[in-house]
This record gives C-alpha cells, structure tokens and sequence, in this order.
C-alpha cells in the first residue's frame, strides 16, 4: 500500500494530474446539470477505489490478464504514464486473444492523455478502430 501511495504522489507530480484534475474540477462546476453532491460523489468514488484496489495490486496474478475476447482490444496511452506503467499495459494487450488487438503510446503524455493529448488520441483512434466500423 505504501509502495502504491508513492507512487501516485510521483505520478502525479510528473503527469501534471494535479493540474488537470483541478481543472476537470472546475469544468464540473459549470457543467449544466452537476451539482456539488456529484462532485463530492466522485470525490467519495476516488477515495473508496484507492482505499480498496490499491492495497491488491501487488497480489496482481499477471496469468489472470491472459484470455480470449470477442473483440477488438485497442489500448492507447502516454508514453509517461506512471499511474498506469507501459509495461503492464502492454502485456495485458500481449496476453490477450483477440479478432484484433494494438497497443501504442502518445509521446509527452502521461495518464490521462485522452484529455491532455487529444489531437493525438483521436489520430490513433480514427487510423485504429474507424477502419473496423465502415
């Protein structure tokens, strides 16, 4: 659990998650149709999710990621992603079967590239999965 703690503090400070999630923060506020109460949810959400996924991570049985799947599996992420190590992320597409699969990394990006590197996010997105539904 103290391992996993560090490591978030690290992540964060090096992925700028602070920043952004402080301004995710603000964007709700405004957000037509959110009230504090949602907020103060997903605060109480991310607090119960830290408290009980963290403290098994380490318990992670690495031959629990193998399996067959029905369906595409695309993982697209930062290439500094701390939060989420690149390394795990990709032997969890590697284990997987499926019709077909890809993993790549945004450069520059971190976590939560998906808001942070959007441009990006949306070429890989578009070269990847839009072939597969036309």
């Amino acid at each position: 659990m103290e391992r996993a703690l560090g490591l978030h503090k690290w992540a964060k400070l090096f992925e700028g998650a602070d920043v952004f999630l402080a301004s995710a923060l603000g964007f709700a506020l405004y957000a037509p149709g959110y009230t504090i109460a949602d907020i103060n949810d997903w605060f109480d959400g991310q607090g119960v999710s830290g408290e009980r996924l963290v403290p098994h991570f380490d318990e992670l049985d690495r031959k629990l990621l193998g399996g067959d799947l029905a369906i595409p599996v695309f993982v697209i992420q930062g290439a500094e992603d701390y939060t989420t190590p690149v390394s795990l992320a990709r032997s969890y597409v590697d284990a997987r079967h499926a019709p077909r699969k890809a993993f790549t990394t945004i450069e520059g990006a971190g976590h939560f590239a998906v808001f942070t590197k959007q441009d990006e996010f949306l070429k890989e997105l578009r070269m990847r999965v839009l072939p597969l539904i036309r």
